[in-house]
């Protein structure tokens, strides 16, 4: 797969040959990241981290940090190594762990973008809000990729901004609700 902007356009990302990784398409990513805009500064969190390709590209876009959190270990080692070969050790932070429960890790911090690609069709889009809330973990805007039909009911405290859809891929963007 290939970065599609920023210092590290053009460059190519081997992405692990494990079950179940499944990259997000480059048509995606690129309208993702038009619709979040200029990301320098920002800090990201992401859930389901598989590929990472999500992760090179925020920081290639100018990204001030990026943590992502994945569970299955071969797939850390690998991101592990990617980070070293891009020289992103400083700014991309890996928790080798559960999404539901590594973001009580973070309790108390802030990032600006939440993505997270969970397995599609297992239920999990609509539980991810109330993991970050019971862990204490808020964002400015949070983006859940998963596939076009289905159809998330969003926990209160949750407000869908926007749904997009491509072929079958939707990416929800939610804002938490003002207390």
């Amino acid at each position: 797969m290939r970065i599609t902007a920023g210092h590290l356009r053009g460059r190519i990302i081997t992405v692990p040959d494990i079950p179940g990784v499944r990259p997000t398409p480059s048509k995606v990513r690129q309208a993702l990241f038009n619709i979040l805009g200029d990301l320098h500064g920002c800090d990201m969190l992401e859930l389901f981290s598989g590929s990472g390709l999500m992760a090179v590209e925020a920081l290639s876009r100018g990204a001030a940090s990026v943590t992502s959190i994945e569970m299955d270990r071969r797939i850390v080692g690998g991101l592990a190594a990617m980070r070293r070969d891009l020289d992103l050790e400083d700014q991309w932070h890996l928790i080798c762990g559960d999404a539901r429960k590594s973001p009580g890790r973070l309790k108390g911090r802030h990032f600006d973008v939440v993505f997270a690609d969970p397995p599609y069709g297992k239920g999990i889009s609509d539980q991810i809000p109330a993991w970050l809330d019971a862990a204490g973990v808020s964002c400015g805007q949070l983006v859940i990729e998963e596939e076009s039909r289905a159809e998330p009911v969003w926990p209160a405290g949750w407000t869908e901004m926007q749904a997009r859809r491509y072929g079958g891929t939707c990416l929800h963007f939610l804002g938490a609700e003002e207390a």
